[in-house]
């Protein structure tokens, strides 16, 4: 995904997108999936991981991208 944002912008994406990918990944590894209950003796665990992480990545930034829509929505419409 190609994120075709102005340079402005783009700071504020990556700041938003940190800082949801870290909240939604502790509630994620802690409490969705409960990892802290699995092992890492067998292939499986290491790939259960990598996709929570990968699944992660990408539900935090369908996150950040409609989070920075409604923000920049709503500081438009305080403008006008």
């Amino acid at each position: 995904m190609r994120h075709l944002f102005p340079n402005s912008k783009n700071k504020f994406f990556w700041m938003l997108y940190t800082v949801i990918y870290i909240i939604h990944g502790y509630y994620i590894i802690f409490n969705n999936w409960k990892l802290q209950n699995y092992g890492l003796r067998e292939l499986e665990d290491f790939g259960r991981i990598l996709f929570v992480l990968i699944l992660n990545a990408f539900e935090s930034a369908l996150f950040a991208v409609i989070l920075w829509w409604i923000i920049k929505k709503i500081f438009t419409k305080q403008n006008d």
